[in-house]
């Protein structure tokens, strides 16, 4: 299996351990980092910014323009994704097993992000099971898994979590997976429909410099505490975050709101 498919060791995927949860986060080269373009609703400072190519390990870089091992690991993968989906997604499927057993052995459940730092729409890509990988799965969750296509992924492992954000607000209101929860990012172009998604009882995740209690007239929470955010308060709650990574914490663009009236510490 050509690099890693899932990372359970950044700071954000550890802070879910204290939960009961391993968070196992799938990263790929942002945008069209790869050649191809992966966040089909990225606005212009969310493609500057992207935690994905300048946060953590990513941006171990003595200049914006170059490559490490992080960086060129999103791109390989993110190219494999493109080109050559049937055996990427076979090996996304052997990793996600893996991770349950993992969390099976450490007494927690697992939670799948697979938008790390892209935004697909994975509730359209359907993957093929073979009588071998069934086999395998089966032995390792001791149920029967049907030979032929799965719709998504979500419908293949039906006994697990799977989270994720998203820029594009039409998914929100798709027939998604049971076991699938979206919530909506808010960025410099998007608030209209992020004020939307909330009056219609979603979720908006939104960057402040400092967290307020809340954002026209909807609750705050912190989304910094863990990335389960099948776990927040549902309903129309803003997932208050703050600026990661050195570019964002620096940038006076409107990616981040700034500046918001109330500014009492929320809990």
């Amino acid at each position: 299996m050509k690099n890693r498919i899932f990372s359970t060791d950044s700071p954000k995927a550890i802070k879910s351990i204290k939960y009961g949860w391993l968070n196992a986060i799938h990263y790929l080269a942002p945008h069209s980092l790869s050649g191809k373009d992966l966040c089909s609703h990225a606005s212009i400072e969310c493609i500057k910014h992207c935690l994905g190519w300048h946060s953590g390990q990513a941006a171990m870089v003595k200049h914006d323009f170059e490559l490490n091992n992080v960086r060129q690991s999103r791109i390989d993968k993110a190219q494999r994704f493109m080109t050559d989906r049937k055996n990427y997604m076979n090996d996304v499927i052997i990793s996600i097993a893996n991770e349950a057993k993992k969390a099976k052995k450490e007494k927690m459940q697992l939670c799948v992000r697979l938008n790390g730092s892209s935004d697909i729409a994975w509730e359209g890509i359907a993957v093929a099971i073979d009588a071998k990988l069934a086999l395998r799965l089966m032995y390792q969750f001791n149920r029967l898994f049907r030979i032929g296509v799965y719709k998504n992924i979500m419908t293949l492992f039906e006994e697990l979590q799977f989270v994720d954000y998203t820029k594009n607000a039409s998914r929100l209101y798709r027939a998604l997976p049971k076991n699938y929860h979206l919530t909506l990012s808010r960025h410099e172009k998007n608030e209209s429909e992020a004020i939307k998604a909330l009056n219609d009882g979603f979720n908006v995740a939104v960057i402040f410099d400092q967290l307020p209690t809340h954002w026209h007239g909807f609750p705050v929470i912190n989304g910094d505490q863990h990335d389960l955010i099948h776990l927040h308060p549902q309903g129309g709650h803003i997932v208050g975050l703050v600026p990661k990574g050195n570019k964002l914490k620096k940038s006076n663009s409107g990616f981040v709101v700034r500046g918001y009236q109330e500014f009492r510490k929320v809990a």
